[in-house]
């Protein structure tokens, strides 16, 4: 499997990204959220943008953020993705921020392991394809070189 994403897996790394980005915008304008002060809720809104940055520079470089490459990204990026969403919920539950909901963070934990096994699924498809075409075209040369030899 190669270590870069397919566009269709740089995609769906860019609507995550997008999605969290929204948890955002949804945070700051979120009423009782700040109740707590600025401090506890301040982490949790730069965890979240730490994600959106690691996720959206993985779908623009076409870098998987879970793989067995050798980028930096895809060795470290899925622990990262892991912890900070871990750390994430851990605030939210000790800290009492009730009105949160932490909708697009928690998926975003398995969005990579999905896309990877999707993009696994793509190319075993591909190299069955390729196998299939060449065992065909082995049969045709075959079946073409028969007849020259029997006659």
């Amino acid at each position: 499997m190669p270590d870069r994403l397919t566009r269709p897996g740089a995609l769906a790394y860019a609507v995550v990204a997008l999605l969290l980005a929204y948890e955002i915008v949804w945070l700051s304008r979120l009423d009782g959220f700040w109740d707590a002060g600025p401090f506890w809720p301040g982490i949790v809104v730069g965890i979240v943008a730490v994600l959106v940055v690691l996720i959206a520079v993985a779908a623009i470089t076409r870098t998987p953020v879970v793989g067995d490459g050798d980028r930096l990204l895809t060795r470290i990026g899925g622990p990262i993705v892991i912890g900070l969403t871990v750390v994430a919920t851990l605030v939210v539950a000790i800290e009492g921020l009730d009105d949160f909901v932490m909708w697009p963070t928690a998926p975003a934990v398995f969005a990579p392991f999905g896309i990877r096994r999707l993009e696994q699924a793509y190319f075993e498809g591909v190299d069955e394809a390729r196998r299939e075409r060449a065992a065909a075209r082995a049969d045709a040369a075959r079946a073409e070189a028969a007849p020259a030899e029997e006659r």
